[in-house]
């Protein structure tokens, strides 16, 4: 009588083991990349950590707008107004001596309240009437603060103080880096799920193809609202972080051309990749603050380069691998069809 040993189980073929090992990393990819960034700045110099907080800022924001712009596919030009909510609320809260993190949720509140609001103003608009809705609704309140003598027109909030956190002290550099990138690392990792959920994949749907969407049952304009508060809520939060960063409330963070700055930043980098709107506001942070500092017409120069990379890179910055990839790719095929 022969004994049988028992078959082995079956192994997975290299390409489904790779498939599988990319799909778990790019659940942790958000994580890993604060880590390595975060490690990264830890060693610079203090006036470097304060500049790389404020590219971490903006990149929040920029992935906020981006929420709107690249995810709905549709443009924005009053964003800036629940970044200046979430900078103003803090402001205003300044002598209450509240828990930093707390700040920044509430702050996350009144930027999704505002943007709760807008929607049911812009309820059935779509389009450019839509677009033009959004440059009123930040022009309007951007002329509230010369209204509202509390809120002190051009002359701003002075004196907003971090605090401290779990006994550290936020007004070093070093310690609100990594506060930074805890707030802005957590918000990055929820838009990541959110991206990825069953409702991201809606939103994308619903952008595509309006139409086929609407027929196969996506409430497309419940999707819009939910996105806009949602992109409201993490403006808030970076609003908050910029107010207790730079320590005053300026009027300039609500103006229109502030929004502006923050599309750009989404196409400059590229709003069909995920991370494309923080390359994009870590391009548009460098060149105003380093390259072109204290030049005369400094904004000409540097819509001049945004410009280029607009009509060269359609995909923004975000694409240049994939495209150097294809090239690469396309030159060893040439080579080995040579005879």
């Amino acid at each position: 009588m022969s004994v049988q040993t028992p078959a082995a189980p079956p192994t997975a073929p290299p390409a489904d083991l790779a498939s599988r090992a990319t799909r778990a990393l790019g659940r942790f990819d958000v994580p890993v990349v604060m880590v390595v960034v975060g490690l990264a700045v830890a060693f610079f110099p203090t006036n470097l950590q304060f500049l790389a907080t404020t590219m971490l800022i903006y990149g929040l924001l920029a992935m906020s707008a981006n929420m709107i712009v690249g995810w709905l596919g549709t443009m924005t030009f009053g964003h800036a107004a629940f970044f200046g909510a979430g900078i103003y609320f803090v402001a205003l809260m300044k002598d209450f001596h509240l828990n930093p993190l707390l700040l920044v949720v509430l702050a996350g509140v009144v930027g999704a309240l505002f943007a709760a609001f807008f929607c049911v103003v812009t309820l059935r608009l779509s389009g450019i009437a839509f677009v033009m809705m959004t440059m009123v609704f930040g022009q309007v309140l951007y002329l509230l603060l010369f209204t509202i003598k509390k809120l002190h027109g051009d002359d701003g909030i002075p004196g907003v103080l971090p605090g401290k956190l779990l006994g550290f002290n936020l007004l070093m550099p070093k310690y609100f880096w990594w506060y930074a990138v805890l707030v802005v690392g957590v918000c990055l990792f929820v838009m990541r799920l959110i991206h990825r959920s069953t409702f991201g994949h809606s939103v994308l749907a619903s952008r595509d193809d309006p139409i086929r969407a609407a027929a196969l049952g996506v409430p497309t304009l419940s999707i819009r609202t939910r996105v806009v508060i949602l992109a409201g809520f993490f403006a808030g939060v970076a609003g908050a972080l910029f107010v207790q960063q730079q320590g005053i409330a300026s009027s300039d963070t609500l103006y229109w051309l502030n929004s502006g700055n923050i599309v750009l930043m989404c196409l400059v980098g590229g709003r069909g990749h995920f991370f494309g709107p923080v390359v994009g506001a870590v391009v548009f942070v460098w060149l105003n603050t380093q390259l072109f500092q204290g030049i005369n017409y400094a904004n000409l120069f540097i819509g001049g380069i945004f410009l280029v990379i607009v009509l060269a890179l359609p995909g923004g910055l975000s694409g240049l691998p994939g495209k150097a990839v294809d090239l690469f790719r396309r030159l060893r095929s040439l080579r080995g069809g040579r005879p």
